[in-house]
């Protein structure tokens, strides 16, 4: 057992290593390789009214078939709007378009293999910086190193987390101060009740450690990049880990929770072990696919898309694993009356709970605050649910004789 949890463990961590750090911050590096495509997203960002940004291009090479040479002046870089965005793609070239703001074209290097440029933004709103190469048939390659930020007190201090995101490290640090001294809570009622205390109540206080540390070291990691454009080098790797392990580890206690409601007996523990099996790839795909959308940016929307997908269907694996509770015999239902409609109230909470963490993915950090309320609440339901109480005997062995 021991041995395959260690083989396990070597994959899950080999499988965070193979995509290395690349980006994970507002400033970037990216490499384009001999790419013809008329249109690419380098990067999306919100600013206010005291915006910036930099993008600084080197080793270029156009290359394209004799009887085409490319026009430099129709290979460059814009800023759109995101209410403009929308109108891109169109039959003419958009570098053309009037309603994007022109950074530069390639007419700029002047024969060089290298330029940068800086650009003031001065309207707040989430804008794209595109690349666009009007060249039919013309294959670009470069290396882009682009710096996004909003300024402070005059100018003088540089806020690299966009204007939606600017608030997260003060927002993880104060819900994790939370969990951390729910801690100190859930230790007293776990003694005042340690008669009606299992070993479900243990793993259920280790949850909210991990959950509190987890949120703790989002913070440090976006408190870095809110001041210096990229994370503590190694930090954003644990980071991901211990999502990774505090997502698993909530699924578990939610499985034993069930499990520990031993009047279903039979039906209960292949059902838990089924869900956990489906669950734990979908999470390595999801959290891998979310590393990859925030780092690999270049044609990310399919990342974002299986993040989004695979996080959701471990919601939708527990939502059926706990819809096991609705099937139960009525003989069962009616000699255990309490614990069926506790079960119940729970897979409610639940099934809203997965709802409004899909809108909060789909819409973006923008709704942090929503999601990590809607985080709390679901935890707050659970342990008042599965305390140990002399009140609460869902945990209470079940007299068969």
């Amino acid at each position: 057992m021991w041995n395959f949890a260690a083989k396990f463990l070597n994959v899950v961590l080999l499988l965070f290593f193979i995509f290395p750090t690349l980006a994970t911050a507002e400033i970037k590096s990216f490499k384009i390789r001999n790419d013809a495509s008329d249109l690419i997203l380098i990067d999306e960002f919100e600013f206010t009214n005291t915006g910036h940004v930099s993008v600084a291009i080197s080793g270029v090479s156009v290359t394209s078939i004799p009887e085409s040479p490319p026009d430099p002046s129709r290979i460059g870089f814009f800023l759109v709007s995101d209410d403009a965005l929308s109108y891109l793609k169109r039959p003419s070239c958009d570098l053309d378009f009037k309603f994007i703001s022109l950074l530069f074209t390639f007419q700029n290097l002047s024969g060089q293999s290298s330029f940068n440029t800086s650009y003031d933004v001065t309207y707040p709103n989430l804008y794209s910086l595109i690349f666009a190469n009007c060249n039919p048939l013309s294959h670009v390659t470069m290396d882009i190193r682009t710096e996004f930020y909003n300024t402070h007190n005059n100018g003088t201090i540089k806020d690299y987390l966009s204007a939606g995101q600017s608030n997260l490290p003060s927002l993880y640090i104060k819900f994790s101060l939370i969990y951390l001294s729910s801690i100190a809570v859930w230790i007293f009622v776990c003694i005042i009740n340690h008669r009606q205390y299992h070993r479900i109540h243990l793993l259920m206080g280790v949850l909210l450690l991990m959950k509190g540390l987890n949120l703790l070291l989002a913070a440090k990691v976006q408190h870095s990049i809110k001041v210096t454009g990229v994370p503590v080098h190694g930090w954003i790797i644990f980071l991901y880990i211990l999502q990774f392990f505090t997502t698993m580890y909530f699924y578990t206690v939610v499985a034993f929770i069930i499990g520990g409601c031993c009047f279903l007996g039979d039906l209960v523990m292949p059902g838990m072990m089924f869900g956990l099996i489906l669950v734990t790839p979908l999470q390595i795909f999801a959290t891998i696919a979310y590393k990859l959308s925030r780092e690999v940016l270049l044609e990310s929307l399919s990342w974002d898309f299986g993040f989004v997908c695979a996080d959701n269907l471990c919601h939708v694996v527990f939502i059926g694993f706990l819809m096991s509770v609705w099937c139960t015999s009525p003989e069962i239902v009616n000699n255990h009356l309490a614990k069926v409609t506790l079960l119940r109230m729970f897979h409610i909470v639940f099934i809203v709970y997965s709802v409004v963490d899909l809108v909060c993915k789909v819409v973006g950090s923008d709704w942090a605050k929503v999601a990590e309320i809607a985080n709390l609440v679901l935890y707050i339901v659970m342990f008042m649910m599965f305390r140990p109480s002399q009140k609460n005997d869902f945990f209470a062995p079940i007299d068969r004789s």
